[in-house]
Formats: structure tokens, sequence, C-alpha cells
């Protein structure tokens, strides 16, 4: 994706639901589908370029559920990049 998440699935309302800012509810429904994924055996790499702290902390849940890696690449300098691998539970600065 190319954000956080601001679309999901509500039966009760009709059907797929669309709000910006992403909100709470879409950030739950994103990581239960995490979760799912981490089930079926499907890693999740995500590589961030934003800085934001909200999907900062969105996409560290993410990693964490899912086991995953995640690359923070320097807007600036791509790269230059802090790779945190949760998989194997370490943290590595690479330029």
């Amino acid at each position: 994706t190319d954000g956080g998440p601001t679309v999901w699935y509500e039966e009760s309302l009709g059907g797929w639901q669309f709000g910006y800012p992403p909100n709470p509810y879409a950030e739950q429904q994103a990581l239960l589908e995490v979760q799912r994924c981490t089930r079926e055996g499907i890693t999740i790499n995500t590589f961030m370029l934003e800085d934001d702290r909200w999907m900062v902390n969105f996409v560290n849940q993410m990693a964490e559920v899912n086991h995953g890696r995640t690359f923070y690449a320097d807007k600036h300098n791509l790269g230059e990049y802090l790779l945190v691998d949760y998989l194997n539970s370490k943290k590595k600065r690479v330029s």
C-alpha cells in the first residue's frame, strides 16, 4: 500500500467503506488481516519512506505480529536504510 489503512469491509454497512485519515477500526481490521496472513505462512516485508509517528507505530505492529522485516529508508538518501528484522530479533543500519 502507499499509506495507512483507509478501506475496510463492513457487511452491515453494505460492503467496502473508506475513511481518511485512517481510523482505529480500519487499523484493527488491517492488523486482523496481518494475523490471517501470518497463520497462512505469508511473510510481510515493508519498505517505509514515511517518518510519521503513527505510521511508524502501525508498521512496527504489523512486523511484530507477522515476524516480518521493515526497511526504514531515508527519503533523502534511498540507498541508506534501517532494517528491523522481527524474524531474527535484530536491527541493522545499511548504507
